[in-house]
């Protein structure tokens, strides 16, 4: 079985997007940092929620190997 890996910066584009359409996020409070598909999430949001919201709509990408 052949794995075929995204660019990170890709990742990162999808992460981006995802976080728009999450209702529990405002996507201009997170940051986002992918390395070799490992997600690092920056910010500072009101509500522990808000940060699972961020959490949950990376995870939703493919090609997303961990959050930090």
């Amino acid at each position: 079985m052949i794995i075929q890996n995204r660019k990170d910066s890709d990742i990162k584009k999808d992460i981006l997007d995802e976080l728009k359409w999450s209702p529990q996020v405002f996507e201009t409070e997170i940051g986002v940092i992918v390395n070799d598909g490992a997600v690092t999430l920056t910010g500072t949001v009101p509500r522990y929620n808000d940060k699972e919201g961020a959490k949950n709509a990376a995870k939703r990408i493919k090609g997303v190997r961990a959050i930090a």
